[in-house]
């Protein structure tokens, strides 16, 4: 029987954790509420819904799939303050940095890549038609060669805002 890939989005203390992640593409996205909240989560590709689910204290844990690779943004309709982001890709060259803004990606066959680092920014952008204050996203890519048996360091020092009607994804 194959293995069923899942994630975790937990809600806690008014927060979505983890507040990003990565997940394979086909992975059952589980919304589980460890408050005593009721929350609406509505995840977005772009400016398109791709769910909608309630979760309550009361309720068991919804399973959402993810069948659809891209950047989803998972706003609470309930509290404005509560977002989250997972990246959804068919392949595992993905990597979260550490506090540091350091990271890793292992196992990448020689070649050349395109590598793109994303960051949901800090400057603030209008805020939502629902009152929601919102950022501008910051992102680069690089074009890298990989070598066999050679560390490859990149840094990304130059991260700009894309235009601002373009969804990263």
């Amino acid at each position: 029987m194959p293995t069923r890939l899942q994630s975790e989005l937990a809600l806690s203390g008014c927060q979505m954790v983890p507040r990003i992640q990565w997940a394979p593409l086909g992975t059952s996205l589980i919304l589980v509420s460890r408050d005593n909240a009721r929350h609406h989560l509505h995840a977005y590709r772009g400016n398109n819904t791709v769910f909608e689910a309630d979760i309550s204290p009361d309720t068991p844990p919804a399973r959402r799939p993810l069948v659809i690779p891209g950047l989803y943004r998972i706003n609470c309709d309930r509290h404005l303050w509560e977002r989250a982001w997972i990246y959804v890709s068919a392949h595992d060259s993905v990597a979260l940095t550490d506090a540091q803004g350091r990271f890793t990606i292992k196992n990448v066959p020689v070649g050349l890549y395109r590598l793109r680092a994303w960051h949901e920014g800090w400057q603030k952008k209008s805020g939502s038609r629902d009152g929601r204050l919102e950022f501008v996203p910051i992102q680069d890519s690089r074009e890298i060669s990989v070598r066999e048996n050679e560390n490859t360091e990149v840094l990304f020092d130059t991260l700009t805002s894309p235009h601002e009607d373009t969804p990263a994804n």
